[in-house]
């Protein structure tokens, strides 16, 4: 997909590094080794910070320090939020919560972050503090994103919630790597430039949980519609005169039910996808992309390596999977 020089062995070089600080762990504590979990998954965040890094003339060494941090606070935050889901299986493997209970799951989850927050304070003064003000924005949109299920919110509330739940970590790569940089200058456009990837990235995934037969966001299929949530293409479709109410009524029906019926679900997905709303959730990413973003990256330095970095946000909005 992408002909970036070297950027297989960094993702290898995240990846190691995040086994080597979970391998560091005491077994007794934690053993890594036991259990079948995918703890780097996409590397969504690391794809980003090593591009970003690139596009402002970084060293790869310093974007893999960041890749390796954002994807353990990303990895802590997915423990939790399996927790609160009561989530079965993440990327392909049984939850930690189905493997080890709530209980341990969410104190691997604590774990984790706390040694993000170790590795952060490595790469430079004053990055802990930036990702201890990220992890609290995360959490706010969680919390939001808690209070919201089964109500009527809409496209601006959707927006805020994405933006701290899932743009804050992506911000914070940026914004770490801009002052790595030393580029001043560009502080405030990076941060803004990783916000914005991670809304435009997190819209893609909601739209994901539609599109296939079964789920390539990592999480439960359908979850998103059995628990009242309200991502881009559900609320598209329930602002839609004729499709509204029919989904009204089959999210009121698992509302009232607490059932997780299939069948039903199926049909909530059908009216999303075959009447279009999923197409226009990914077009409105993709806009927002062209809009917020892609003005963004012209302003960083090295111009080759930022289109790159244009290209890959380019294939997060249109990937399949």
């Amino acid at each position: 997909m992408l002909k970036t020089d070297g950027l297989a062995l960094s993702l290898q070089q995240v990846d190691d590094g995040i086994g080597r600080l979970l391998r560091g762990i005491d077994p007794a504590i934690f053993d890594i080794s036991r259990i079948p979990f995918n703890f780097l998954g996409k590397a969504a965040r690391a794809r980003f910070s090593i591009l970003m890094g690139d596009a402002l003339g970084i060293k790869r060494q310093l974007s893999e320090r960041v890749g390796v941090t954002a994807e353990l606070t990303h990895t802590a935050s997915l423990l939790h939020d399996d927790c609160v889901d009561k989530a079965s299986s993440r990327r392909g493997v049984p939850t930690l919560n189905t493997s080890l209970g709530v209980n341990k799951a969410i104190l691997v989850g604590d774990l984790m972050v706390a040694i993000a927050f170790d590795r952060a304070a490595q790469i430079a003064p004053g990055t802990d503090k930036e990702l201890v003000n990220a992890v609290r924005r995360m959490t706010e949109g969680a919390l939001l994103e808690e209070n919201s299920k089964g109500l009527n919110s809409g496209e601006e509330e959707l927006y805020r919630i994405t933006a701290l739940k899932t743009g804050a970590l992506f911000r914070w790569c940026a914004l770490t790597l801009s002052r790595l940089a030393k580029k001043t200058a560009l502080f405030e456009p990076c941060a803004r430039l990783g916000e914005e990837t991670g809304v435009c990235f997190q819209l893609v995934d909601d739209t994901l949980d539609f599109e296939s037969e079964t789920s390539n966001s990592g999480k439960d299929k359908f979850k998103d519609i059995f628990d009242g949530k309200r991502t881009l293409p559900l609320i598209l479709a329930l602002k839609d005169k004729v499709s509204g109410p029919e989904l009204e009524k089959l999210m009121a029906a698992f509302a009232a039910s607490g059932s997780r019926d299939l069948i039903s679900a199926i049909s909530a997905a059908d009216i999303v996808v075959k009447r279009g709303f999923a197409k226009a959730a990914r077009e409105k990413a993709r806009e927002r992309a062209r809009t917020a973003i892609f003005p963004l990256i012209e302003l960083l330095p090295e111009k080759d390596c930022a289109a790159e970095l244009k290209n890959y946000i380019n294939a997060l909005i249109e990937r399949t999977a």
